[in-house]
Formats: C-alpha cells, sequence, structure tokens
C-alpha cells in the first residue's frame, strides 16, 4: 500500500479534529466545562484517551476550538447578510431567520455558553471568547436596525436597547427549547413574530 499523500494526511487529521468537537459538545453541556475531562471526550468519541492529546493538549483548547468555529460561521453569515441586495428590512428578516433556526437546532449552545460566563472556574481566555462572540453577535445586529431606521423600515429608539431586546428573546427561546424535552424542530416562534417588535 503506497503511503498517503499530505493532502491525505491533512484531509484525515481534519476529519479526526471534527470529530472531536463533535463528540466534546453534548459532553461539555452535560457535565460542565470545569467538571469535564479529556477521558470524557475520548470515550464520547470512541476514540483512545491519548489520540485525543494528539489533536488538541486540553479541555480547553477544544472549547476554544468550538467557540472560534461558531465565530467564523457567524462572521461568514453576516458578511453574506450585510453585502445581499434588498431592503434593509429583507437583510434583517434574512438575519433573524437564520439566528431562530440556529436557536432552534442548537438551544444547548447557549447554555453551554452561559455557563462558562458565570463558571468561576473557566479560564478568562475562554470567557472572552465567547464574550467577543456575543458582542459581535450584537454588533451584526445593531448595524441591520441603524439601516432599517435610516431607511425608516424600523421602529425608532436607541438601537442597542432593540438589539438587547431581541437577543433576550432569542436567549430565552434557547433556554426553554433546551428544557423541554420533547422540543422538537419548528417549536419556537418564528422570525417574523420577533420582528413585529421593529416595525414602526
Amino acid at each position: 500500500m503506497s503511503p498517503r499523500s499530505p493532502q491525505a494526511n491533512q484531509r484525515l487529521h481534519e476529519e479526526q479534529k471534527e470529530r472531536i468537537l463533535s463528540a466534546a459538545f453534548p459532553v461539555f453541556v452535560q457535565k460542565g466545562l470545569a467538571a469535564t475531562k479529556m477521558a470524557d471526550i475520548a470515550a464520547a468519541a470512541e476514540m483512545g484517551y491519548g489520540s485525543v492529546y494528539h489533536y488538541f493538549p486540553d479541555k480547553e483548547a477544544i472549547f476554544t476550538a468550538l467557540i472560534q468555529r461558531e465565530m467564523q460561521a457567524s462572521a461568514h453569515h453576516a458578511k453574506a447578510v450585510l453585502e445581499m441586495p434588498g431592503t434593509p428590512w429583507e437583510r434583517l428578516e434574512c438575519w433573524l431567520s437564520r439566528a431562530m433556526t440556529w436557536v432552534d437546532k442548537h438551544p444547548k449552545m447557549i447554555l453551554f455558553m452561559t455557563q462558562v460566563l458565570i463558571n468561576e472556574q473557566a479560564h478568562e481566555t475562554l470567557r472572552k471568547l465567547v464574550y467577543q462572540l456575543s458582542r459581535a453577535s450584537h454588533n451584526e445586529l445593531r448595524q441591520l436596525i441603524v439601516q432599517g431606521q435610516e431607511a425608516g423600515q424600523v421602529v425608532a429608539g436607541n438601537p442597542d436597547q432593540l438589539v438587547l431586546a431581541l437577543q433576550s428573546c432569542l436567549q430565552g427561546f434557547a433556554i426553554e427549547a433546551a428544557f423541554q424535552q420533547d422540543h422538537r424542530d419548528g417549536d419556537l416562534p418564528t422570525a417574523q413574530m420577533l420582528l413585529r417588535l421593529l416595525h414602526p
């Protein structure tokens, strides 16, 4: 058998990292950051204990990779929404629709990030990552609201307070969904319901 090419090795490396990240997330949600051990993640990923250390030096590095992945996905979506054609209201509807879909499918991610913010044992660097993700989301939504206000399509008022109202709704929906054992995709309110808060 011929040796794998560098490209094949890199692809396998990324696949194994993704396998670890996918397995780690539910473990973090269930046990919390402080109580989670690398052995727990290795068991969830069905990998050898030492193999996990080949890809990540510790659980904090795994957590960091999870948050950075969310930040990259969020930044990519925000760029696409802000550059899309149409009115500010249409861009705002697109942003909120994506946010509601994300919350509907991943409600426990909100709980996961909240754990880190309130956990005294969490590393300060991890707290800063979660805060950075939250601020990026705030700034994206604020920009869309300001554009909508300038076009007369969004209710007048302090844009930061409007963002806070919308984000509080999204977080509340996520918490409600996370605690519903029979939650199914599509159970949460629609983006159109949230947009009523912004209608002039």
